[in-house]
């Protein structure tokens, strides 16, 4: 017969190993619930800090196309016509042009040919196969097929969409593109799909709602990235029509394919 003391310690050190054994998947299970929960926490947080990231894009208000007689601007290979009809200021840097009408708003145009192919950048950077695929699980398989394809996920994306039972590799994708967007919003209050024969992309604003400021973020068939902004001298009134953005977007001429 075992003595009494042999019997206790056996017992303490069972209790002991079985302490330290759930002390230790209490501890795997709460890393594995923070890694589940840290994206979840981090979006909610991104969202108190900038509440536009809950801004999804909309139909445009008006979709009619109005009859533009202003000038035709041409920058950096390409051409569209705008509503005003006499320059006040014209000033062309090397790769930014900034011109401002006496009758009308004004336009900021970076040049087409300097924009970062973030999309590519990113394909270049994946090497193996192994590094490919974490990009498409990060960003998705359409983010990553073109430079419109990844600021169209991007703008897309909502906080909403990244929730603590999701899994973890959905609330990282959310997250990251998340992250884009709000490189991408700034401070606009609206986000439009704008399309043409030529170009598809977004408007950042609405040109009815102060204060009034409008940017174009467009992209032609070989995905070239071309933005406009357009300001007016007035943030108290309006100065140019959703129909005549419309047509500004429908009379770009964009930079002959290669």
């Amino acid at each position: 017969m075992e003595k009494w003391w042999h019997v206790r310690w056996r017992r303490v050190a069972l209790a002991l190993l079985i302490i330290f054994v759930t002390l230790g998947l209490v501890g795997v299970g709460a890393m594995l619930v923070s890694f589940q929960m840290m994206p979840w926490w981090f979006a909610r947080q991104t969202v108190l800090e900038n509440p536009r990231l809950s801004i999804a894009p909309s139909s445009l208000p008006d979709k009619s196309i109005a009859a533009l007689s202003g000038l035709s601007v041409e920058r950096f290979g390409y051409s569209f016509q705008v509503p005003w009809k006499e320059i006040e200021r014209d000033r062309e840097l090397r790769e930014v042009s900034a011109i401002s009408f006496k009758d009308g708003g004004s336009l900021l145009i970076p040049d087409p040919l300097t924009a970062v192919d973030l999309s590519g950048i990113l394909r270049e950077a994946a090497k193996t196969d192994q590094e490919k695929e974490l990009l498409r699980r990060v960003f998705g398989p359409r983010a990553l097929k073109s430079n419109y394809d990844l600021v169209a996920a991007a703008l897309a994306a909502t906080p909403s969409q990244v929730k603590w039972w999701a899994s973890r590799t959905e609330n990282i994708q959310s997250f990251e593109l998340l992250s884009q967007k709000e490189l991408e919003m700034h401070d606009y209050l609206a986000i439009y799909p704008i399309n043409s024969a030529e170009m598809r992309g977004f408007q950042f604003g609405n040109p009815a709602v102060a204060p009034y400021n409008v940017e174009l973020d467009l992209f032609d068939r070989n995905d070239r990235r071309y933005k406009i902004k357009i300001r007016g001298k007035d943030e108290n009134h309006p100065f140019i029509t959703q129909a005549e953005i419309n047509a500004m977007v429908a009379s770009i001429r964009p930079i002959p394919h290669s």
